[in-house]
């Protein structure tokens, strides 16, 4: 069984230039934890997106492993066999946010999307927010090319999208002929298999399949 889920956006509680940001996601992590079917699942956090690499995987360590999980920081810069060896080989897989082009570039580079795209099929949990969130998608609504995971456009933050922004996205829609997502902050889509269902850290935000049809767009909550 293949597991993805891709967040949103949302805090999770750690210091970022010096304040604590707040805990937004809980019911979304407890889910992730609960898809690896274990009760002290490892847990690996790839930072590459992040400008703040060792703050954010200590925030996120106190999360996860308050959910019971064994938590790990991936170091890109070891052996290729040694990064292989810590992608296989853990339950979960959660890729960060912050700069989705550097993100892809070096995922792309050191050949870790092959890896990511291997540990996906074989049913290790895979799940990402924000920068992490796009990567495992066609691309983004600024065309930034992912993994293609999963065929189709995705916008994250989408409730502090403009109308610039929500037009962007429409117009990649229409270019390349694709199923649209767009997820609010606290929210994640969860893909089992062929099968997507919403998860919800907050009942007031929500995610959107958007469509071109006959060059024009619907907008559908999910």
């Amino acid at each position: 069984m293949k597991k993805l889920v891709c967040i949103g956006g949302g805090e999770i509680p750690r210091y970022k230039d010096g304040i604590l940001l707040p805990y937004e996601t809980k019911e979304i992590d407890e889910e992730i934890v609960r898809l690896s079917n274990k009760s002290n699942p490892r847990f690996l956090f790839i930072s590459i997106a992040s400008s703040h690499p060792e703050e954010y995987f200590e925030g996120i360590k106190k999360v996860y492993e308050k959910l019971g999980c064994i938590a790990s920081h991936l170091n890109i810069n070891k052996l290729y066999d040694d990064i292989k060896k810590d992608i296989l080989n853990t339950d979960i897989i959660y890729i960060g946010g912050g700069n989705t082009k550097y993100l892809m570039d070096q995922l792309k580079q050191k050949d870790i999307d092959k890896l990511l795209l291997e540990a996906y099929e074989r049913g290790i949990v895979c799940s990402g927010l924000s920068a992490g969130s796009y990567c495992w998608f066609n691309c983004n609504y600024d065309s930034i090319e992912g993994m293609n995971i999963i065929n189709a456009i995705n916008c994250v933050h989408y409730d502090q999208k403009d109308e610039f922004a929500k037009e962007k996205l429409y117009n990649v829609i229409k270019e390349k002929g694709l199923t649209g997502y767009a997820i609010d902050n606290c929210v994640a889509l969860e893909f089992i298999d062929d099968n997507v269902k919403v998860i919800k850290s907050d009942n007031n935000k929500n995610a959107y399949k958007i469509v071109c049809t006959d060059n024009m767009v619907f907008e559908e909550k999910m």
